[in-house]
C-alpha cells in the first residue's frame, strides 16, 4: 500500500504524542486551495464545496501540494515531529504538509491565555494536552464546528461513533455543536483491570479457587502462613498487592462486590435505575471499608499500598515477583517475569455479602480531553476532516498505538490479519530497547484513533501473557460489568455558573471522602464514625452535587435518543 516504514530508531516519536492524533488545516500555510469559513460565534455554516484542487475520496487528498500549521504542546524531550516516519508518509499519500510549531509545556497554561488573546493563531491546536474542556466552552466563537464536516467527509470517524455512541455523546456541546473530536484508547475493555491469584501457590497449600470475598480472606490468610512460595520463609510473601490508593489498580475496586460502582469512579456514585447514588454515604459503604481494613489489619495487603507510586510498586514486583499471590492489574505480566507470569490465572468477580457479583467498568476507555479545535480562520476544514479520517486507516492505526511496523505487529502474508511477531519482544532487547522505552520513543498514546488494534485479527497479545489474551480475560467479565455508569465527561461539558460552582464543592467533597477512606482502611470505622461522616457529606453539600450530575446524566440519556 506504502512503502515501508524503517523501523525502530527511524521512527523517533517521543511520549509526547502522548496524544490525540490531530490535524490542522488552511490558514498557517500555502494552500491552493480554499473554502468559505463556517460562520462565527460557535454556529454552524454549510460545508462549501471545495475547488479542483481537493478531491472529497480517495488519496491524495488534494492534488497540488497544502501546507496546514498546527500547534502543539511538548514536553523538553520531544523530538521534532517532522521526523516521524508515520507523519512523512502521510504527507506523501495526503500531498499535505505539516508545518509544526511548538509550546513548552512547562509554561504553557500562560502562553495559552496569551495566544487565545492575540487572535494569531494556527488553524489547528493538536493533541489532548493542549485545550481543557472549559478553555472550549468559554471560547466558542474561536471554533468551526465538525460535525457537518464529519458527516461529509469521514466515513472512519463515523463508524467508530455508529460502534460506540458514547464517543458522539461526549463531544456533543450543550448547543447542539461539535468542537472538538475524541479518542478511544488502544484495547481499553469494558472490565479493564482484573484480579489475579498465584494458581501454583493454591494447588501446594490444596486450595479452591476462591469465589466470595469470605473465602478470597481464607486463601490470602494461607497465602500469608504457610510459605505459599514453598521457598522455606515463611515470612516474606505478600498475599495481595494493590496500587497506590487514588491512583490505578487500587484496592477500592472491592466495592463491586457490595454493589457498589468503584470509588475509583470520577464521581463516586452507582447509577441505579436511572438514578444516581453517592456511594459514600450508603451503609455497604461501611461494611466494605471495614472488610478492607480487615486485610489491612492482618498484613495481608502490601503496607505500602497507600503511597506507593505505580511506577515504583512495578520497579520492586521486578526485583522479587515470587512473593505476590494475588494483585489486581491490567496485565498478569506488569508484575511479574516471564518465568511465572504463567502462575497466575484471573478471579472472575468475588460474590459480597449479600451476592452481588459485579465489576466497576473502566471509566478511561475514551479520551477525557479535547483531542483537537479547528479554529475560524481555516481556510479549508474539509482538507483537516480527511486527513484526520485518513489517520483512521488500520495501518496508521497500529503504528499510531504499536510503532512502526515489524516489532509489536505486523500482517500476517497469509490471513492479511494484523498480528505481532512471536519473538517481538527479542527483537527490541536485541536492537537495545526495552518495551517502555520503544513505547516512549515509537508509539502515540492517546491518539484520535477510533479503533482497538490489539482487539483486531488474532487479537495481538500482551508482552508476558501466553495463555490468554486481554481480549479473552475482557470476554470473561462481560457477564458481571454494572450495565450503566456515570460517565467521567459528564461532568466537564458546561461552564456555568452553577457548574463551576459545582466543581468547587466537589473538589472539597472529593478530598474529604478521599481522607476518610484511608483513615478508615487503617483504622477501621465504627457505626457511630459513620454516622457523623453522612452528616459531614451533607455538610458538604453532596445531595446538591448529585441533584447537578444527575441533570447532566439525564441530558446524556436526551441526546442518545
Amino acid at each position: 500500500m506504502k512503502e515501508k516504514w524503517t523501523k525502530l530508531g527511524k521512527s523517533l516519536i517521543c511520549l509526547a504524542l502522548v496524544t490525540s492524533m490531530l490535524a490542522g488545516c488552511g490558514g498557517g500555510g500555502k494552500s491552493s486551495s480554499s473554502s468559505e469559513k463556517q460562520t462565527s460565534g460557535g454556529t454552524s455554516g454549510e460545508v462549501a464545496a471545495g475547488d479542483d484542487n481537493f478531491n472529497e475520496t480517495g488519496l491524495p487528498i488534494v492534488k497540488e501540494p497544502v501546507e496546514l500549521t498546527f500547534l502543539y504542546v511538548k514536553g523538553a524531550n520531544t523530538m521534532d515531529f517532522k521526523d516521524n516516519a508515520m507523519f512523512q508518509q502521510m504527507e506523501k499519500d495526503t500531498n499535505v504538509k505539516i508545518n509544526w510549531q511548538y509550546a513548552g509545556d512547562a509554561d504553557w497554561s500562560e502562553q495559552k491565555s496569551l495566544l487565545l488573546a492575540s487572535g494569531d493563531l494556527p488553524d489547528v491546536f493538536f493533541g489532548d494536552n493542549a485545550l481543557k474542556d472549559n478553555d472550549i466552552a468559554t471560547n466558542l466563537d474561536m471554533f468551526i464546528p465538525l460535525e457537518d464536516y464529519v458527516e461529509k467527509y469521514c466515513p472512519n470517524i463515523k463508524a467508530a461513533w455508529e460502534a460506540e455512541p458514547t464517543m458522539r455523546q461526549m463531544v456533543t456541546n450543550p448547543d447542539g455543536h461539535i468542537y472538538t473530536l475524541p479518542g478511544k484508547k488502544p484495547l481499553r475493555p469494558k472490565g479493564c483491570d482484573t484480579p489475579f491469584i498465584n494458581k501454583a501457590w493454591l494447588d501446594r497449600l490444596g486450595l479452591e479457587m476462591p469465589t466470595t470475598v469470605d473465602e478470597w480472606y481464607e486463601v490470602l490468610k494461607a497465602f500469608k502462613e504457610q510459605d505459599a512460595n514453598g521457598n522455606g520463609d515463611p515470612n516474606d510473601e505478600i498475599p495481595l498487592d494493590t496500587g497506590e490508593m487514588w491512583g490505578e489498580m487500587t484496592l477500592t475496586w472491592l466495592f463491586s462486590a457490595w454493589g457498589m460502582m468503584a470509588s475509583k469512579n470520577e464521581v463516586m456514585t452507582t447509577v441505579r435505575d436511572g438514578k444516581l447514588d453517592f456511594n459514600p454515604v450508603n451503609p455497604k459503604y461501611q461494611d466494605a471499608l471495614n472488610y478492607m481494613h480487615r486485610l489491612y489489619a492482618e498484613g495481608l495487603i502490601n503496607e505500602e499500598f497507600l503511597t506507593q507510586p505505580q511506577n515504583v510498586r512495578h520497579a520492586l514486583n521486578k526485583v522479587d515477583p515470587t512473593v505476590y499471590g494475588s494483585f489486581i492489574e491490567w496485565d498478569s505480566s506488569m508484575l511479574t517475569m516471564p518465568e511465572n507470569t504463567d502462575e497466575y490465572e484471573v478471579i472472575l468477580p468475588l460474590k459480597g455479602p449479600d451476592g452481588d457479583q459485579l465489576w466497576t467498568q473502566g471509566t478511561r476507555r475514551l479520551n477525557l480531553n479535547p483531542a483537537l479545535v479547528v479554529f475560524q480562520n481555516c481556510e479549508n476544514p474539509e482538507i483537516l476532516l480527511r486527513w484526520i479520517d485518513t489517520f483512521q486507516e488500520p495501518e496508521f492505526v497500529h503504528s499510531s498505538h504499536l510503532g512502526p511496523e515489524g516489532y509489536l505487529w505486523e500482517i500476517d502474508p497469509e490471513t492479511k490479519e494484523y498480528v505481532q511477531p512471536k519473538d517481538s519482544i527479542d527483537a527490541l532487547t536485541s536492537a537495545g530497547s526495552s518495551i517502555e522505552e520503544y513505547s516512549a520513543t515509537e508509539c502515540i498514546f492517546g491518539a484520535i484513533s477510533n479503533r482497538d488494534p490489539r482487539m483486531t485479527g488474532n487479537e495481538i497479545r500482551y508482552k508476558g501473557t501466553n495463555k490468554e489474551t486481554k481480549a479473552v480475560w475482557s470476554q470473561m467479565y462481560e457477564p458481571y460489568i454494572f450495565p450503566d455508569y456515570y460517565p467521567p465527561y459528564l461532568s466537564i461539558m458546561e461552564s456555568t455558573e452553577e457548574s463551576k460552582e459545582v466543581g468547587l464543592m466537589w473538589e472539597d467533597l472529593k478530598a474529604y471522602v478521599n481522607s476518610f477512606m484511608a483513615d478508615a482502611i487503617t483504622n477501621g470505622v465504627t457505626d457511630e464514625q459513620f454516622a457523623a461522616h453522612v452528616k459531614q457529606c451533607e455538610s458538604l453539600n453532596y445531595s446538591t452535587i448529585v441533584a447537578y450530575y444527575q441533570k447532566q446524566y439525564d441530558r446524556m440519556k436526551e441526546i442518545a435518543q
